[in-house]
C-alpha cells in the first residue's frame, strides 16, 4: 500500500529527531534502509502485512531478512508500522529520512533525466554542473526517459534547466504558434 509522502516525512522527521546528530543518524539511516530493502522486495508486503501473523513475528522476520538487528527506534518503528499494517510505508520512510539528513547537512539534491545511460564523464560534467547551480554539496539522482529523445534535463530545487530535444521541440512549437498568433 502507497502511503502519502507527508506521512513518510513525518515518520523521519521523527526519526531523526530521535537519532540525534551525526554518526548515530547515518547510523539509523542505514538500519532504515536495509529494512526497507527487504519490504519493496516483490511479494513481501502480501507477506509482512499479514493479519494472521502476530506483529512479533513479522517485525522478527524483517530483522532476520535485514542480516542483523536494528537500532531500536528502527526496531519501535516497525513494531508500529506492522501493529498498523503498514510495512511497504518503509522504503518511503528511508527515503524521506535521507531527503531530511540532506537538509540537515546542506546538501542539496539534483534530479537527472536522459533518454539513455549516461558514461562517467558526462556524468562528472553534469554533477559540476549541479553543483555550482546549488552553491555547495549536491546529492545528483539519475533517471532514464525515453521521450526525451535526446539531451538532458537538470532540475536542482525548484530549478529545471530542459536541454531535451523534447524540450527544445516544446519551445519552438510554442514560438511558431506565438509568431502565427
Amino acid at each position: 500500500m502507497d502511503r502519502p509522502l507527508g506521512s513518510a516525512r513525518r515518520y523521519a522527521a521523527a526519526l531523526l529527531s530521535l537519532a540525534g546528530e551525526g554518526a548515530a543518524a547515518e547510523t539509523v539511516a542505514a538500519d532504515l534502509d536495509r529494512v526497507a530493502e527487504v519490504v519493496a522486495t516483490p511479494g513481501a508486503g502480501l507477506i509482512l502485512d499479514d493479519p494472521r501473523s502476530p506483529v512479533a513475528a513479522r517485525v522478527s522476520a524483517v530483522e532476520a531478512a535485514a542480516g542483523a538487528p536494528v537500532n531500536p527506534a528502527v526496531h519501535t518503528l516497525m513494531t508500529m508500522l506492522a501493529g498498523r499494517r503498514h510495512l511497504a510505508a518503509l522504503p518511503a520512510i528511508a527515503e524521506a529520512m535521507h531527503e531530511a539528513l540532506d537538509v540537515r547537512n546542506g546538501i542539496s539534491t539534483a534530479r537527472v533525466s536522459t533518454p539513455s545511460e549516461i558514461g562517467a564523464e558526462e556524468r562528472s560534467k553534469i554533477e559540476a554542473q549541479a553543483k555550482e547551480i546549488a552553491g555547495g554539496a549536491v546529492r545528483v539522482t539519475y533517471d532514464i526517459d525515453p521521450s526525451l529523445v535526446g539531451g538532458v534535463t537538470l532540475r536542482v530545487g525548484d530549478l529545471l534547466i530542459d536541454g531535451s530535444v523534447k524540450g527544445r521541440l516544446a519551445r519552438m512549437r510554442e514560438r511558431i504558434l506565438s509568431a502565427a498568433g
